[in-house]
């Protein structure tokens, strides 16, 4: 197929100008006409009973509206487990809690006003990690958890303990498999609790007006979840709650739950008619919102002497914090996942979602995918040790190909792509040629690691796409998603001029979110828009031009059948000779005497993963997946012996992307992700002291990677196996990069000190303790 705009170089991104000149509107820049500003008061306590909230002086206070508590509140909300509420209502279950609200003139006075606010607590046991929260003895973080709604059996809790979700997938014989094993290693891996950290905080304004709808304006990914929690939260109907969203200052996942909207909605309906608007502070961005991660793994494989795995068991244990609703997904996918790119022909795994004292575990880029397969790919590096193979080649011999099935027992199809052109690449990248000797100054290492991910979001989920036809042949697109840094907008432009025929100058794509106006969409996350939002473009699009197509036939006198569209005209096949102009007939045709014929050519479409289906309740296994994107990465590092400090010289990346849409856009994703990916593995954690403290909750002490912390190379190869389902036959890849950094470097940096680490991060005060003899390091 010829493609025109598919596949090229297009760099002007529709939202450039408004970025670059700072005339984009964020929600720090909303000021609306009445509006008060809140402020909310957090506990002392990460885990405490309530005994008393005393108000009464924080009312009197300069410029205070209201004191707002959640002494009156009995409804919980969220998507598959409800047990958030907007505010503590008897007891705090994490130091970010919401204990009380002060809405004022300025955030000035509001802050002043929460210090005269006094708050009786009775403190309870604190546990931070899931191994501690799962003991039999533990305290009840929610004392009455299988009361809560949960959206199906895959979602419930063990009652009268901390579980709050177990999923176990049982596939072939794992007991079997083992026997037949001539090698079984087994250990335990750790990805701590890590925080997205976008450059933009979270924020939102309520607006509860006296007709009893509310308006919201959020930094949120899913503005119609919003919308739905909020609708619920109030037992209104859906069309009573709008939602904008405006640009948005970054994402990585933190901003696709709600958080504030239900929090600030509860807040504005004790002020009809005044916006409220909540900023919240850089502090209470960690500690409030949603942090990512937090899995302890412990994995095992069995292999035989040639190196074909046999069986793999794993059980992995989430710390999910205090909620469990959003971090629910976050541990059955990981789980999902858990044999990342090879075939096991048996398997047993289990995974524990656990109630903890800390902020509630929610999407993190590729949430799920990177947390198992670095336990898998570091374990399949020592496997290989033990068989005396390289790594490389114990990868080729068990990589999932046409016909074999992953852990949930999908075969692959050859349109999910081909693993071994990617590890081709990267060995040609990484391994082309000898290791440089360690000398005077550094230790010298190379690792590898696969990588798989596949869209994930409940089988409903869906992206809709709008396309009006205008007088003069140009089109307006609408839809409902959110531009976190990825370049949506012009992948939809580039996308919908393809499929209508026409130049890039005449799609417009509106950037605006607005759920009044905008075709509805689950949520902008899971690497999904691309591969949905593309299908429901061209999907659109194809209407479009049926409806021209139809429009001419009764012009033209022919049936619909013979007649062509090649963006300017629609005309006969056979007598090309014999057209008429798209722009005489996108609102119907005009005949001379006035009679307009025809319809308006303005349509919607939708697409969703294609038979995407629940597990089986029984296996665990299924139709999970549905598409999968799969790749290898590679590393070559220094360890300077001086500091221990990891320097990363090339890292290597190979993706069968299925098609690449545009290549600048598609090597940024892979950029990006890999710093990110290197920041996971050598600096970021969060960290609670005995409290349940958060105490590195700042962009100081909240390590994150800077520009010399860039690899000195990355390569960047794509593979191109064209996807049965996706859009001109590409795969999402916004998440992909991360998947396999963490286990590349490690195993790199096993390749050049002899030393397994399982856990991160990998600081320089580890590994110099390493190479200075202490062993016990983790």
């Amino acid at each position: 197929m010829s493609l025109k705009h598919i596949g090229k170089d297009v760099k002007y991104r529709p939202d450039v100008l408004e970025r670059v000149t700072g005339e984009a509107i964020f929600i720090d820049d909303i000021k609306l006409p009445g509006m008060l500003h809140a402020q909310i008061l957090r506990p002392k306590y990460a885990h405490a009973k309530i005994l008393s909230i005393d108000t009464v002086e924080a009312e009197k206070m300069l410029g205070v509206y209201k004191v707002i508590t959640g002494k009156e509140w009995k409804k919980h909300y969220g998507d598959c487990i409800k047990d958030m509420m907007p505010m503590a209502v008897d007891k705090v279950r994490h130091i970010g809690d919401a204990v009380a609200a002060v809405v004022a003139d300025t955030e000035k006075h509001a802050r002043e006003a929460l210090k005269k606010i006094k708050v009786e607590y009775e403190p309870l046991p604190v546990y931070t990690n899931a191994m501690e929260a799962i003991k039999e003895d533990a305290c009840l973080i929610h004392e009455n958890s299988d009361e809560y709604f949960h959206v199906s059996p895959l979602y419930e809790p063990i009652p009268k303990t901390n579980i709050a979700v177990h999923y176990r997938i049982k596939k072939g014989d794992a007991v079997k498999g083992f026997k037949e094993a001539d090698v079984v290693v087994e250990r335990e891996f750790n990805f701590p609790l890590m925080s997205s950290a976008a450059i933009e905080v979270h924020g939102a304004i309520a607006l509860f007006r006296m007709d009893n709808t509310i308006e919201i304006w959020t930094s949120n990914v899913g503005s119609f979840a919003v919308r739905e929690e909020v609708a619920n939260l109030f037992d209104l109907p859906i069309s009573d709650v709008r939602v904008h969203v405006p640009y948005i200052g970054g994402c990585f996942g933190y901003k696709s739950d709600p958080s504030l909207g239900p929090l600030i909605a509860y807040i504005a309906s004790f002020a009809p008619g005044h916006p409220i608007k909540l900023k919240v502070s850089r502090q209470e961005d960690f500690t409030s919102t949603f942090l990512g991660r937090g899995i302890r793994t412990k994995m095992k494989i069995g292999a035989k002497k040639n190196g074909t795995f046999t069986a793999m068991e794993a059980k992995l244990y989430l710390s999910t914090g205090a909620y469990a609703d959003t971090g629910s997904n976050v541990l059955i996918v990981a789980t999902q996942s858990a044999s990342g790119v090879y075939e096991f022909p048996n398997a047993d795994v289990t995974g524990y979602s656990v109630y903890t004292n800390t902020p509630p575990v929610g999407a993190l880029r590729a949430y799920g995918h990177p947390e198992i397969q670095f336990a898998l790919e570091r374990l399949v590096d020592i496997v290989a040790r033990k068989l005396h193979m390289s790594p490389i080649d114990i990868r080729k011999k068990n990589f999932l190909s046409v016909g074999k099935s992953n852990v949930v027992g999908e075969t692959m199809k050859k349109s999910d792509g081909n693993l071994y052109k990617c590890i081709d690449n990267v060995e040609r990248a990484i391994f082309y040629k000898e290791k440089p000797k360690e000398d005077e100054n550094y230790y010298y290492g190379r690792g590898i690691a696969g990588l798989i991910k596949s869209p994930k979001a409940p089988t409903f989920a869906a992206k809709g796409c709008h396309i009006k036809f205008n007088v003069d042949g140009s089109v307006s697109v609408n839809m409902a998603g959110a531009d976190v840094g990825q370049g949506l907008f012009i992948l939809v432009r580039q996308i919908a001029a393809e499929a209508l025929k026409l130049p890039l100058e005449k799609v417009r794509v509106y950037n605006e979110i607005d759920t009044q106006f905008s075709p509805w969409e689950w949520q902008t996350v899971g690497s999904m828009f691309t591969f949905q939002g593309g299908n429901a473009i061209i999907k659109a699009a194809n209407k479009a031009i049926e409806m021209l197509k139809k429009n001419a036939a009764l012009v033209l006198h022919r049936d619909v059948g013979v007649l062509e569209y090649d963006g300017n005209y629609v005309y006969d096949r056979s007598y090309p000779d014999v057209k008429v102009p798209v722009s005489k007939i996108c609102r119907g045709y005009i005949t001379k005497d006035g009679t307009t014929i025809g319809d308006v050519v303005q349509v919607s479409s939708d697409f969703r993963l294609p038979g995407a289906q629940n597990p089986d309740p029984e296996t665990g296994m299924g139709r999970t997946g549905v598409s999968y994107t799969m790749g290898v990465q590679g590393c070559e590092l220094r360890i300077e012996k001086k500091t221990g400090k990891v320097i990363i010289d090339n890292f290597a990346t190979s993706i069968d992307i299925g098609r690449v849409i545009n290549p600048s856009n598609a090597r940024g994703q892979v950029v990006g992700g890999v710093v990110m990916g290197i920041g996971e593995t050598l600096m970021e954690e969060i960290k609670f002291d005995k409290n349940g403290k958060l105490v590195n909750a700042n962009l100081l002490q909240y390590k994150l990677p800077t520009i010399y912390d860039m690899p000195g190379k990355q390569t960047i190869e794509f593979v191109e196996t064209h996807d049965e389902i996706g859009p001109f036959g590409a795969r999402g890849i916004g998440e992909h990069p991360m998947v396999g950094v963490a286990p590349a470097i490690l195993n790199a940096i096993y390749d050049a000190i002899g030393y397994d680490f399982y856990e991160i991060p990998l600081t320089p005060d580890k590994i110099k303790a390493v190479i200075d003899g202490d062993t016990e390091v983790r």
